[in-house]
């Protein structure tokens, strides 16, 4: 699984960066034979004037389907990190069982 963590005007520091990726891990690693590539922009929505405003988007891209996205905000990029993470499994999971269910369809189909 590529890992690619982006900071959309918003520097990611070695920490934040570590903390993403072990999320990610932890959210993703059963499908990782599944998963191409996941990208993550983190970036600051209203700029310095404080507030619930930072924003984590998950790309993930699956090999034979298309693009899962998640997004989540927070006061901090942790938090923020952390439900968009949370969210791209639920969502890659959704994915793959519709994918294995189409399959099992077309065989019961084929087999009539």
């Amino acid at each position: 699984m590529k890992l690619q963590i982006i900071g959309d005007k918003t520097r990611i520091s070695e920490p934040l960066h570590d903390f993403v990726s072990r999320r990610l891990h932890f959210a993703l690693g059963r499908f990782g034979p599944e998963i191409q590539r996941v990208t993550v922009r983190m970036g600051d929505v209203n700029g310095p004037r404080g507030g619930v405003d930072k924003e984590c988007r998950v790309e993930v891209k699956l090999r034979g389907l298309d693009r899962v996205l998640s997004k989540g905000g927070g006061r901090d990029f942790e938090s923020a990190a952390a439900f968009a993470a949370e969210r791209a499994g639920r969502s890659v999971a959704r994915a793959l069982e519709r994918r294995r269910d189409k399959r099992r369809r077309a065989v019961v189909l084929r087999t009539r």
